[in-house]
């Protein structure tokens, strides 16, 4: 039962919301708790997010705290998270197939290439992948 307790606490602290909302999401819980710091009070936020469905209902109507994160941009955060590695190769490589998925997913298709290579220590000097989403939109 730890082990699984475990894990969903993890996946709260790592999920594509946390990108945009910081760990417990948007949602009520994030709202009633939001000023309050901790790693409590965050899963406090997150399970009352999670548990009533209120994160999903104020994502889908721009609610309830969501109303600031874009779905395009939660999407390539998440795919930065989950292609950080092929999608770093490529940009040191000026070219690839991840870049490439990167590119069409932000409806950058024709960015430059050879830009965002010149710019890789720039790119990649954070490990958060909103950061690394945030420098190449400002280079392209």
């Amino acid at each position: 039962m730890k082990k699984i307790f475990s894990v969903i606490l993890l996946s709260s602290f790592f999920s594509v919301s946390y990108a945009a909302h910081g760990p417990a999401g948007c949602g009520l819980g994030a709202m009633v708790l939001g000023d309050k710091k901790g790693l409590v009070f965050n899963v406090l936020a997150a399970t009352t997010n999670g548990t009533s469905g209120n994160q999903t209902f104020g994502m889908s109507t721009g609610t309830l705290g969501c109303e600031d994160a874009s779905t395009a941009m939660v999407a390539a955060v998440y795919f930065i998270q989950n292609n950080r590695v092929s999608l770093s190769n490529d940009i040191a490589n000026g070219n690839g197939k991840t870049l490439d998925a990167y590119l069409v997913l932000i409806n950058k298709k024709n960015a430059n290439k050879s830009l965002l290579k010149e710019n890789f220590a720039k790119i990649f000097s954070t490990e958060s992948a909103d950061s690394i989403h945030k420098n190449i939109i400002g280079l392209i």
